[in-house]
């Protein structure tokens, strides 16, 4: 993605997660396999300055990587050396909100599909739907695909 495209994305992003205040975006390089971790960890970061519980950062931590991996495996970006992924953190009307945007893919399109007991993956989005309290997916032609998920959090302002 270019410049303007990750400008777009986030103006996506807060068109659809209207009423939610944007804490953090960030661009992940595709060409690298450490990117999942790197993802996870800042993720973990913004949500530590928001005094996010350890139980929840656990599984916020988990559905990244979910999430993060399946962008890099599937999308478009993850093929492409110079690949970005975008992922952007949300907080708001008693939810956190994560969403990764990537270009997309013209013969991947983000769904949970059955796993054999002895199949070493295929279980992401299964976790992303039993562990989160709603995800899904958006698809614009100009910026790609978001892939995205909340969870409750009741949190007051200090």
């Amino acid at each position: 993605m270019s410049r303007e495209d990750v400008y777009s994305a986030v103006e996506a992003m807060v068109r659809r997660w209207d009423g939610l205040r944007i804490v953090g975006t960030r661009n992940f390089r595709c060409g690298d396999a450490q990117v999942p971790g790197q993802a996870r960890r800042w993720v973990v970061d913004v949500l530590c300055v928001h005094d996010v519980p350890g139980e929840l950062l656990e599984t916020v931590e988990l559905l990244v990587s979910e999430v993060v991996t399946n962008s890099f495996l599937y999308s478009d970006s993850g093929s492409d050396p110079d690949g970005l992924i975008t992922v952007g953190v949300g907080i708001g009307r008693g939810m956190i909100y994560i969403e990764v945007i990537d270009p997309g893919s013209l013969v991947n399109v983000p769904a949970m599909r059955p796993a054999e007991d002895e199949d070493l993956g295929g279980r992401g989005l299964a976790w992303v739907n039993q562990l989160s309290d709603g995800w899904g997916t958006d698809y614009d032609p100009e910026i790609g695909r978001a892939l995205w998920f909340h969870l409750a959090w009741n949190h007051a302002p200090h």
